[in-house]
């Protein structure tokens, strides 16, 4: 029995030897009280959606500076500057946090997840499926996609309309076409099973993320919550193979006639005809990415688009100020990006959104190895939270920052915000490969929506209260008026 002390103490001695370099590190960085060894975890597991990421900025509001958080043994810093986030963004020995991974089930080891070698690969032959002359060249597909959706909304005669679901089976149908060559079609249905497939796995995935307890693959695989979510993956995963499979056997065609592709049309193309080394990719690493671009682009930009509705149906001035800058073009005009990307104000107003409603309100980075950002010395293991819903609404970096303000992005708006302060595709060399795409989206829905109705909120709207799950989200949906012009 005497041994169980000794034992003990050397236990203690060992872990605090091991984690030293954290607990230093701690020590040095404020931060709110913490419990020994369970640290701020209960203050985290209590937050819920529509209060985390509202508390991470009240935190960085509060101390002022970079901070830290303790759940158990692990280590969370919170990046508070401009600078920091610039140089934790460009930092090559850091990867996703590891609570992304969590992810994996859904978008498999696909652009988002993956790091090192795999990812400078992939990222290296994705790159023409999104060069600015091919995505000219979907604007006339896209354009009829939102046709439908202006149709869907006139029949709504001016009564009231949860936005999130129409757009997203708008967006939904769009990116499969523009990027896969496949028609869905989910905006002719009333329930679609592919879309409330994305909606519960987003969901329970998000649970996941939330729960501690679930964090082992070992612990969630023998849950009612992974057999629901695999259940949804089924459906998902069997769609995007069945698409995938339809196009390789047209390549395969093509070529035993002897007549060669030519140049990829969108991106399943890019993928089914590269090669690494004379080798094709492999139909997992093709289904990754055609789910990590199709899952983060409908997601995100249904999200945005919500947004922009929610913002021109509040605020009329903007709505009518946008209206102006818009009434000179044509129906073809609306659908032309060159045409698009010449309208300041619309740009502007796109950028305030993206501001004020930060789509993606966080993201983080694991440190491998000792690393230094902001003149501090990181050691291995320290998972780094940069808070762009946080520098989005500095008043140091955004006058005001909390009113909703196109005109600050115009020329003659003040000065320009400092770099890294506004990264609604992230940034450095891991930036949204898709960016310039979601903005077409979002141009061309907000211009043709612009010119086909008239946006009032309506009056059963509520306060909006956001909370972030994979996305930013208004908790009780976002409800507009389309009265047609």
């Amino acid at each position: 029995m005497a041994l169980w002390p000794l034992l003990l103490i050397t236990l203690g001695i060992w872990i605090l030897i091991r984690k030293w370099p954290l607990l230093r590190l701690g020590t040095s960085l404020p931060g709110p009280w913490a419990f020994p060894l369970l640290g701020n975890a209960q203050m985290v597991g209590k937050l819920r959606p529509e209060f985390i990421f509202l508390v991470f900025t009240e935190l960085r509001d509060r101390f002022g500076a970079t901070y830290r958080l303790w759940l158990g043994p692990q280590l969370w810093v919170f990046l508070h500057s401009a600078e920091e986030t610039r140089q934790a963004l460009h930092d090559p020995t850091l990867r996703k946090a590891e609570t992304f991974f969590q992810l994996q089930p859904l978008i498999g080891n696909g652009l988002l997840l993956s790091h090192g070698a795999h990812w400078t690969r992939q990222r290296r032959l994705l790159t023409p499926a999104f060069q600015p002359q091919l995505l000219r060249s979907f604007a006339p597909a896209i354009a009829g996609h939102v046709d439908r959706l202006v149709k869907r909304l006139e029949e709504t005669k001016g009564a009231p309309l949860e936005v999130t679901d129409p757009i997203f089976a708008c967006l939904l149908d769009a990116i499969v076409d523009t990027s896969m060559g496949a028609q869905l079609d989910t905006q002719l249905v009333d329930h679609s099973p592919i879309i409330n497939a994305f909606h519960l796995s987003s969901k329970l995935l998000f649970k996941r993320m939330i729960n501690p307890l679930l964090a082992s693959d070992w612990i969630f695989q023998r849950t009612q919550l992974w057999r629901d979510l695999n259940e949804q993956l089924q459906v998902i995963h069997t769609l995007m193979e069945s698409v995938i499979e339809k196009r390789a056997k047209q390549l395969e065609m093509l070529e035993e006639k002897g007549e060669t592709p030519g140049k990829a049309h969108n991106l399943l193309d890019t993928l089914l005809l590269a090669r690494f080394e004379g080798q094709p990719l492999s139909r997992k690493e093709i289904r990754d990415e055609v789910n990590t671009f199709v899952f983060a682009g409908v997601d995100t930009t249904t999200a945005a688009m919500s947004f922009v509705l929610y913002a021109l149906a509040k605020y009329p001035e903007t709505q009518s100020r946008l209206r102006e800058e818009l009434q000179g073009l044509s129906v073809d005009g609306s659908s032309d990006l060159d045409t698009l990307n010449e309208l300041p104000y619309l740009e502007a107003v796109i950028k305030e959104v993206l501001r004020m409603y930060t789509i993606v309100p966080t993201t983080g980075r694991q440190t491998t190895q000792s690393t230094k950002i902001g003149g501090r010395t990181y050691c291995a293991g320290v998972t780094l939270w940069i808070n762009m819903y946080g520098l989005a609404h500095d008043k140091l970096y955004y006058p005001d920052p909390y009113a909703f303000k196109p005109e600050r992005w115009l020329e003659d708006g003040g000065s320009a915000p400092p770099a890294f302060s506004y990264i609604p595709f992230s940034g450095g060399p891991h930036v949204c490969i898709g960016r310039r795409y979601s903005l077409l989206l979002m141009k061309l829905l907000t211009a043709r929506l612009v010119l086909a109705f008239d946006l009032d909120l309506s009056s059963e709207q509520a306060p909006l209260k956001l909370q972030a799950q994979m996305v930013l989200k208004a908790q009780q949906g976002i409800h507009v008026s389309f009265l047609k012009r």
